[in-house]
């Protein structure tokens, strides 16, 4: 018996996942080289510290479905980095390790002081 993944499909091509671009036509590529942000850059750094190599609180394969399971309108918003971040926050908050309500407490604690000190 095939899976369904009807909630999981792309308009452009049924039973495809809406993260699954390959081989499709598309847009133009900006070859101009940009240099990452500093949050992207933490992004990644913090992917290694929480990853098997290091703390081994998740793993590859729970990051790509927390990211393919986000649904098709969230995952179209989000750049590559912010879904990589909405992704680890997904699965932290599945783990347990803080609550949707302490993560936003120090998140307004950060921009407070960000406000007043600047960074």
């Amino acid at each position: 018996m095939k899976p369904d993944n009807t909630a999981f499909s792309s308009a452009k091509e049924p039973g495809r996942g809406y993260h699954d671009i390959g081989g499709l036509e598309g847009e133009p590529i900006d070859r101009e080289i940009t240099e990452a942000k500093p949050w992207e850059k933490l992004s990644v750094v913090l992917g290694y510290a929480l990853g098997p190599k290091a703390a081994k609180v998740m793993r590859t394969d729970e990051n790509r479905r927390a990211r393919e399971e986000m649904g098709v309108d969230i995952y179209n918003q989000l750049g590559y980095f912010e879904r990589g971040i909405e992704a680890t926050r997904r699965v932290l908050l599945e783990k347990g390790l803080f609550t949707e309500q302490e993560l936003e407490a120090r998140m307004a604690q950060i921009a407070k002081r960000i406000a007043e000190e600047g960074r």
